[in-house]
């Protein structure tokens, strides 16, 4: 019998991790037990022409999730990585083992949106929200397989509900975030028994990817598209995708699943 995993004493890296999923994510795995490595740039700005974006948190915000962390009595550790590059990943991933020796959890959570339709695309859009969103996701996973193989660990991908829509605009982002299913549906059987691979798909959490970027396209307010489209009549918050990762990591039965969190949403939002 596979008994129940627990973070007590576990190392987890976020990637996103100043971000306010990548801190809800930290904070819940720090309240488990596990020791935090928060992973970010420290900007990614929009080369986009002034077109919306969301930029990637940078490391000066991270000090509120390393307080977060701290406060549940957890170590946390900030490094700066861009993980697009594989230099960049591996020498996270080396001086995560030279600080705390192990590697137990990966969250793959980075991610960037911008809006155009496929016409108006440049290729440098598509290629940095392909290249963020889903290299990115392969670069980590590449890096720290071997060590979660050691502990016996858990991935954790941060997808969509983009992942089983299409919408107009967003077909990079969607693109994306399809893939990032395949991904997982994948890697769990590349790294079974050993290594656990699952997903979330958050539905409508308070962002600037939904304050900033995808309620304006939508032309309604934030509380409007909340109560247009979730039966539940809330949104969703960092800290339930947060303690979802938790979930599936402690789960060692769990994995290829997409798990969605999204209050029920039961038609195209976007």
């Amino acid at each position: 019998m596979v008994e129940q995993t627990t973070l007590d004493g576990a190392v987890s890296i976020v990637t996103g991790g100043a971000g306010d999923i990548g801190g809800g994510i930290a904070a819940e795995l720090a309240a488990a037990g596990s020791d935090v490595v928060i992973a970010d740039v420290d900007v990614m700005e929009s080369a986009y022409n002034q077109r919306s974006s969301t930029e990637m948190a940078g490391t000066e915000r991270a000090q509120d999730v390393v307080d977060r962390v701290e406060s549940e009595g957890q170590r946390a550790h900030v490094i700066d990585c861009d993980v697009t590059k594989a230099d960049q990943v591996e020498a996270m991933v080396e001086e995560v083992l030279d600080e705390f020796g192990r590697i137990d959890v990966l969250a793959n959570n980075a991610g960037v949106i911008t809006v155009a339709p496929v016409e108006e695309m440049a290729e440098e859009e598509w290629d940095t929200v392909m290249g963020v969103n889903m290299k990115g996701m392969f670069l980590t996973a590449r890096a720290a397989a071997p060590h979660l193989r050691e502990t016996e660990g858990s991935i954790v991908n941060t997808a969509s509900i983009a992942g089983s829509i299409g919408a107009a605009g967003l077909t990079h982002y969607c693109a994306s975030k399809h893939a990032v299913l395949g991904f997982t549906k994948s890697l769990c059987l590349e790294l079974a028994p050993d290594v656990t691979v699952n997903a979330i798909c958050p539905g409508i959490v308070e962002t600037p990817m939904w304050e900033d970027v995808l309620t304006p396209e939508l032309d309604e307010s934030y509380e409007e598209t909340i109560d247009r489209t979730i039966p539940m009549g809330r949104d969703q918050t960092p800290e339930d995708m947060g303690r979802t990762v938790v979930f599936l990591a402690e789960n060692r039965n769990i994995t290829g699943q997409a798990v969605v969190v999204d209050g029920g949403i039961l038609q195209n939002v976007i």
